[in-house]
Parts: structure tokens; C-alpha cells; sequence
């Protein structure tokens, strides 16, 4: 598989090659004798400071110096080789600004040759980024081969101690990537470390047979060794280099294709289906796997199972519907990089909190290198259109009563901005842009005044759970006595917040807010302390951070004299006490 890939890497950045020496030819050929140029000066710069050492650390010029050299004073030649240092230094760093003024032309030139419309944000920074990167690839591969072919002439052992070494490298790749799982994922995910460490591996086994040639065999002169030490260091350092940047054109073939090859058109990558969790849901695949979940996380052996899909609505994750005996599960399978939502999600449930309306958590287990939660799904059904409303309504009611534990609110505060720090002056200000009359500007000069106040009034608040997913295909009605009580499936971006934010900002809405509020201090005391404009407080608050953080600076306005109206009425309130979480923060 690896020799595959390799082979369709490079016949892919043989034709990106062709492509730049067709449109660009004259640009491309500079580009890269510029490189050439960059990296010979500072692998003399970094050379000739040794040799200024050396005469430093001896009174005459060492024998093995050149002839036109021996024949210079010791104090001149100092001169020479340190102004020489600089000068080699400047000339890379002109050579740098040159290749890239170069690369801004042909880049434009390409792009214009193309004839397309914008496809994506930055496509011009990645075509420049792109045709730099592969001018100093090919450059790098050219510098390779040319110090091979210099150490093939004064030092050939070196050269091929390179050559076999670059081979071994090639095979122990090949055979790794073959048998083992885990060097696969590395040399997708981490190839630049792989091969920089490879190059630094390779530079001291070519450094161990240098000094091995010299304390045992006939070794060459000094200079060609000292020549030989700098050329096996960069040249390793090329090669790894080259080949990590040719690597990442690769993997950006679509996006490339599109901005440099007439014929071809834009296509997002598709991820690949054997490493996304739709091999894991085949039938005869999953009936192994799920019975091995239910086995873990229940703790007893699962007889004969019915595994069904159960729509989230969610492209971040599935689920399964699994019935086995007289039990039904719900298993949902996050993708690898939503695998926080997961362990977010396993922090609230596994709290058991009472009156959380959401099913009984059985347990968060991997598979393979997904995570999947279980849940107890009682049975019953998704709720029809005409419930939604209604559903709704009634899951925000039981949030309110849902009370988090000291221990997760702490570790939640400790991590994360609560909503009282979220909208600060500095947002606030932004709706100066969009203020069209007096009132609203007046409104805006009070909150901007009284932004401490009010965040205070937040901070003072209890808190409550917030979850924002509630979509009819993420709520459930279990069949019970009360068919009105429903569950919601999916807690993986919960949130807390102040009693009240989250709730429908609309004034009808807001009106029954008060009525929950003394439906749930039945369940959770501390809410008969939560005043009204309290709560609505806290929901216009909320609705204000939604809207700027849309932009929407209209009805952001337009929400600032109903925030100030419910803050004056708090304030003019003596019973009202702002001791609640400030100490938290």
C-alpha cells in the first residue's frame, strides 16, 4: 500500500511539475536555482565560522589549508573568512527576497492561466504557499542529488553509506506501514516528525562510519571531511524536507487541481470510508462489537440482539437502537474528533442527576478509536410535528429543576467563560455601528454604564443546565402514564448557565417563565429565591449574546431597554441579594 501511495505521489507531483515548467517556465527555473543558491550560501556560512575557529585556536595557518590561502597572513585570513561568513549570510537572505518576489508573479500568472472563479478562502495565499513549496522541494531534491554526486567524487564510501541508508529507510517504512496499525496513523499524522527524525538518525550513522574510517581505515583530508560533515548534515536535513513537502502537496491534490489545472474542478475530500465509522455499522460488523459494548458496560453476558439505526441528525455521530431481552439501549458513535463532546457529555450523565430529563447513562467506552456512549432508551417514540412546541416547552421546564453537583459546576466554572463574563464592553460597543436615533443610543450609553451591575446580578444567580439541542429528532417520549414527559437523547454540548438563560426571549414566552420557576421550586428549592426579572434577566441577557455574536446588531438593540426595564425593577428591589456565585469566578 505504501509503495502505491508512493508511486501515485509522484506521478502526481511530476504533473504539478509540468504544469508550473508550462505556464511558468522561466519563474520556476529561478525559483529553483535561487534555492540552490539560498542553501550552498548558508551551508558556506555555516562552514567557513568553523575554519575562523580553528585558526583562532592555533598560531600559524593549519598545513591543510589551500595553497592561495596557506600563503595569507593569519590575522588577514581571519578577515577574509569572517567578512566572507557575513557576505554568504546576506547573499541567502537577498536569495530568500528574491524567490519570494518570484513566487508573488507566478503565483498570479498561474492562477490567471486557470481560469477559475474563487473557490475557497486564502487560495491565493495557498497557491503562493504551494508553488514555494514545491520550487524548494525540488530544489531540495536537487541539492541532494548533487551532493551525492560531489561525495560519489572525493568521498564515494560516504555516498553510498547515504544512498544505502536512504534505501533501509524506504523498506523499514514499507514493511512497517504493512504490519503495523499504529506506524500507519504516524506516517499520516505525523510524517514531518518520522522523517526528521530519520534524517537526524541517518546524519549520525554517516558521522559514526566518518569517525570509524578515520581511526581504522584510510581516511580522506581534513577539509574533505569537515566538506563531508556539512553535506551529509544538510543533505539529510533536504531529503527529510523534500519529502514532507511533496507528501503535503499531495494530501492538498483537490484544492491544487482546481486552482492549477484548467480541466479540473473543485471537489471537497471525501472522508475515507474505512477510516469513518461506516465499516463499524456493516450488519455482520456491528452485532460483534455492540454485543461487546452492552457486555462491558452492563457488566452481564447479552444473548441475541436486534441492532437498528436511530436517526440523530448529527453528522458527528450515529446511533444505534439495540434490543436484546426484554432491554433497549441507545449507543452513539462519536467521530474521533468529536470525541470531546463524548467525554463532555459522560461528565454530566454520569452525575444521575435528579430530574434531568434525559435517559439512564449506562456507561462511555472506545471502539476502536471512537467513543461510544450508552444509554437505557425506555421505549416510546420521537414526538410528531404538532408535539414539538409542546415538547419543548415541557423539557425546559424540567431544566430548571435540574440541579447540577457542587463538583461539576466547579470543575465547569473553573474551565469555562459563564455568561456573565461572555459579553463584555468591548462587544457591547460594537452596536454603536448599527444605532439610528436617540433612544437607541441612550439605551446603549446606560448598559455600556451599568454592564458591571448587570453582570453582577448574573453572577448572582443559581445556575442551570442548558441544552441546546432540541430538535425533534433528539427528543423522546418514553411510553408511560404521562405521554407528555419527554427525554432529550443527545448531551454533548451542555451548558451551564444562569436560571432562566436559554429560555424564548419573546415577551409571550417570557410570561411563562414565571409560571415554571413555581412549578420547579416544588422540586428545587433555592428557585422560590429566583425573581422573575431575575430569570428574564438572565434569558434577554442570553438572547443579547446570541445576537451580537450573529451580528445582528438590530435586534441586539432592540433588546437593551427590556434588559434595562427588568435591571432597574431588581435594583429598586431591597430583598434582592447578589451573594449567589460571584465568589465563584
Amino acid at each position: 500500500m505504501l509503495l502505491s501511495d508512493i508511486v501515485a505521489g509522484l506521478r502526481w507531483n511530476a504533473s504539478l511539475g509540468v504544469k508550473f515548467l508550462r505556464v511558468v517556465p522561466y519563474s520556476t527555473l529561478v525559483i529553483v536555482l535561487l534555492t540552490l543558491a539560498s542553501q550552498l550560501a548558508m551551508l558556506v556560512a555555516s562552514f567557513l565560522p568553523l575554519k575562523v575557529i580553528i585558526m583562532l585556536g592555533s598560531e600559524d595557518t593549519p598545513n591543510y589549508f589551500p595553497a592561495f590561502l596557506a600563503g595569507l597572513e593569519r590575522d588577514v585570513l581571519i578577515g577574509i573568512l569572517s567578512a566572507g561568513t557575513v557576505g554568504f549570510f546576506l547573499s541567502h537572505l537577498v536569495a530568500e527576497r528574491l524567490i519570494e518576489y518570484t513566487t508573488q508573479r507566478a503565483t498570479g500568472a498561474l492562477l490567471a492561466k486557470s481560469q477559475k472563479i474563487v473557490l475557497f478562502e486564502n487560495q491565493e495565499a495557498l497557491a503562493a504557499s504551494s508553488y514555494q513549496r514545491y520550487s524548494r522541494a525540488s530544489a531540495g531534491a536537487v541539492f541532494v542529488c548533487l551532493a551525492l554526486l560531489g561525495l560519489g567524487w572525493v568521498y564515494p564510501e560516504m555516498s553510498l553509506i547515504m544512498v544505502g541508508y536512504f534505501l533501509l529507510t524506504l523498506f523499514l517504512f514499507w514493511q512497517g506501514a504493512r504490519y503495523s496499525a499504529a506506524l500507519r496513523q504516524r506516517l499520516e499524522n505525523g510524517l514531518a516528525q518520522l522523517l526528521n527524525v530519520a534524517a537526524l538518525t541517518g546524519f549520525f550513522a554517516a558521522f559514526g562510519y566518518l569517525v570509524i574510517d578515520f581511526v581504522f581505515f584510510e581516511p580522506p583530508g581534513v577539509i574533505v571531511a569537515l566538506i563531508s560533515f556539512l553535506l551529509i548534515r544538510q543533505a539529510m536535513q533536504r531529503a527529510a524536507g523534500a519529502v514532507a513537502d511533496f507528501t503535503l502537496l499531495y494530501r492538498q491534490m483537490p484544492r491544487l487541481n482546481a486552482l492549477f489545472f484548467h480541466g479540473q474542478v473543485f471537489q471537497p475530500v471525501q472522508v475515507d470510508s474505512k477510516k469513518s465509522f461506516w465499516p463499524w455499522l456493516q450488519t455482520d460488523a456491528r452485532q460483534a462489537w455492540v454485543a461487546e459494548v452492552l457486555k462491558v458496560t452492563t457488566g452481564k453476558e447479552v444473548g441475541e440482539l436486534e441492532c437498528r439505526w436511530h436517526q440523530l441528525g448529527n453528522p458527528s455521530m450515529v446511533g444505534l437502537r439495540v434490543h436484546t431481552g426484554e432491554e433497549q439501549f441507545l449507543l452513539k458513535l462519536y467521530e474521533p474528533n468529536r470525541s470531546s463532546l463524548a467525554l463532555h457529555e459522560a461528565d454530566l450523565m454520569g452525575e444521575m442527576l435528579p430530574y434531568l430529563p434525559s435517559p439512564s447513562w449506562i456507561g462511555t467506552v472506545p471502539v476502536g478509536k471512537f467513543h461510544c456512549v450508552v444509554v437505557a432508551l425506555p421505549a416510546g417514540r420521537n414526538p410528531e410535528p404538532g408535539e414539538l412546541a409542546a415538547s419543548i416547552l415541557q423539557l425546559r421546564r424540567a431544566l430548571l429543576t435540574a440541579t447540577p453537583g457542587s463538583e461539576v459546576t466547579q470543575r465547569y466554572i473553573r474551565s469555562r467563560a459563564m455568561l456573565w463574563q461572555r459579553l463584555d464592553i468591548e462587544v457591547l460597543e460594537r452596536l454603536q455601528h448599527a444605532v439610528i436615533n436617540a433612544d437607541q443610543q441612550h439605551s446603549l450609553d446606560v448598559a455600556l454604564a451599568q454592564l458591571p451591575v448587570l453582570q453582577r446580578m448574573l453572577a448572582a444567580m443559581p445556575l442551570a443546565i442548558f441544552n441546546p439541542e432540541l430538535s425533534q429528532d433528539l427528543i423522546w417520549h418514553p411510553d408511560t402514564e404521562n405521554e407528555a414527559e419527554a427525554i432529550l437523547l443527545n448531551w454533548g454540548v451542555w451548558t451551564l448557565e444562569p436560571v432562566g438563560a436559554g429560555w424564548p426571549e419573546a415577551e409571550k414566552s417570557l410570561h411563562t417563565l414565571g409560571e415554571a420557576l413555581a412549578a420547579g421550586a416544588a422540586k428545587r428549592p433555592e428557585l422560590e429565591n429566583v425573581k422573575v426579572e431575575q430569570a428574564e434577566l438572565a434569558a434577554l441577557f442570553f438572547a443579547l449574546e446570541r445576537e451580537c455574536n450573529r451580528q445582528r446588531y438590530n435586534q441586539a438593540l432592540e433588546l437593551l431597554p427590556r434588559i434595562l426595564e427588568r435591571a432597574s425593577a431588581l435594583e429598586n428591589n431591597e430583598s434582592f441579594n447578589m451573594a449567589g456565585n460571584i465568589d465563584a469566578e
